[in-house]
């Protein structure tokens, strides 16, 4: 015992020191306490869905536990669901709880405004036709978020949701100097897996020739023999094995990482749009995004996001804050080169772990386990703390099914017991958190 207070002292004393030498970059919220809070889905799951009292209860636990926020789905899809009902329910709930709201207003950059009757809607609320892309094969895939009607389209969203709930509802607000600042998240899960439309491969061939200039070039560092990088096609699978990059087993990974790079590009490019438009009617207003794992690895869910999704640590350039959904405790090289990140680019990251099966048992069978240390982590290289999630039913979670017999999941099923283990620990590394971070 006396050895874990001398640690928690010391690492206390080590945040006041770099408060001191004005380095203190942690979010807090409205009263001053330190960004901290779940991934919480109101109205996917039953009884969540259909239940207030039960919604409000788990909120209010999470309030007590000490969260002061909740990561929430508000995107255009789910407003159109009854005409903003269940978007206006989760900021009433989280109101009486009294939490905020930190809103992805999208899916994967605008994905969920596609299909034919979703595009059929969104001209007739925005005035806008959406272009959707196609694969190497000429299969229809996704609308494609540099087209200047997605940028459009979701511009308009943002600020219909913005003056909806800025003065009256829970939106998430951060302390900036003497100012309290609103947050909203552009979107949630950055991924674009790319069109083979004539378009996005004449911007793709610009992208190369400005890179290469000439063909020998690209040809030398790609290991191919192209007569112009005017045959180059993006999702052409000759030149670009995302598959086997993905598993180690590809050649020409050097095109790859290129044909990334661009679709890095796009994807950030399009968002700050929206961003510069935006903070035009609202100036105070800070952006946030969110990548589905963690920045600088190797885990194979970075491997996977980052070459198939073009989710890369640049694909977030646009945003003030990052949210990053890790798969554990961060090894010391990912350390180093998340403070190195935020020195460069000046970006806040608000680190939340994702919450698998198994970590409980520390708690109820006792041992060690690297989550005991996930709180001190977070305060240490991060500016805000949070888990993914409370209660996704069909990926990592911590609330109990609430019908075993038929569980929700797979592999993620939670007994009442386990629950109540994962939340203990849950709260002692939020503890743990709050003691440094403030």
């Amino acid at each position: 015992m006396r050895f874990v207070f001398i640690l928690m002292l010391l690492l206390a004393l080590t945040a006041g020191a770099a408060r001191a030498a004005g380095r203190d970059t942690t979010l807090r919220t409205r009263d001053g306490s330190p960004l901290c809070g779940f991934y919480f889905f109101t109205h996917w799951w039953e009884p969540w869905r259909s239940d207030d009292a039960r919604a409000l209860a788990d909120l209010k636990e999470q309030k007590a536990m000490g969260c002061n926020v909740i990561f929430l789905d508000s995107e255009w899809s789910q407003m159109i669901d009854r005409d903003w009902l269940w978007l206006d329910r989760g900021h009433r709930l989280a109101k009486e709880a009294g939490l905020e709201i930190l809103p992805w207003l999208s899916l994967k950059e605008w994905i969920d405004l596609g299909g034919e009757n979703r595009v059929r809607l969104v001209k007739e609320m925005y005035g806008v036709d959406l272009k959707t892309g196609i694969d190497y094969d000429g299969t229809p895939n996704r609308i494609i978020p540099y087209d200047p009607a997605t940028i459009e389209a979701g511009y308009r969203y943002c600020v219909d949701y913005l003056e909806r709930y800025l003065s009256g509802g829970a939106i998430l607000h951060v302390k900036d100097g003497s100012k309290l600042k609103p947050v909203v998240a552009i979107t949630v899960e950055l991924e674009w897996s790319g069109s083979n439309d004539e378009e996005t491969n004449k911007r793709f061939r610009k992208y190369l020739k400005d890179k290469y200039s000439y063909t020998s070039r690209l040809n030398k560092a790609w290991g191919t023999k192209l007569g112009s990088i005017d045959e180059v096609e993006l999702m052409d699978p000759k030149l670009f094995d995302i598959e086997g990059c993905s598993a180690g087993t590809a050649k020409l990974t050097r095109a790859v990482e290129d044909q990334i790079a661009f679709r890095a590009k796009v994807q950030n490019d399009a968002l700050a749009e929206i961003k510069r438009r935006l903070k035009i009617k609202y100036p105070d207003l800070l952006i946030a995004t969110e990548l589905p794992h963690e920045m600088f690895t190797d885990h194979p869910a970075e491997r996977s996001y980052r070459i198939k999704g073009a989710a890369t640590p640049e694909t977030t350039l646009h945003a003030d804050i990052t949210v990053l959904r890790c798969t554990g405790l961060l090894t010391k090289k990912t350390e180093d080169a998340l403070i190195k990140w935020q020195k460069d680019t000046g970006q806040r990251l608000v680190i939340t772990y994702r919450t698998y099966k198994g970590c409980e048992k520390a708690i109820t069978e006792g041992g060690d386990t690297d989550y005991f240390r996930i709180g001190e982590q977070a305060a240490r290289i991060g500016d805000g703390f949070g888990f993914y999630s409370w209660n996704e039913m069909v990926d990592t979670h911590i609330a109990a099914e609430p019908d075993i017999e038929h569980p929700y999941g797979k592999f993620e099923i939670f007994t009442p017991a386990e629950s109540a283990a994962w939340k203990a620990l849950a709260a002692q590394q939020i503890r743990n958190y709050r003691s440094i971070a403030r």
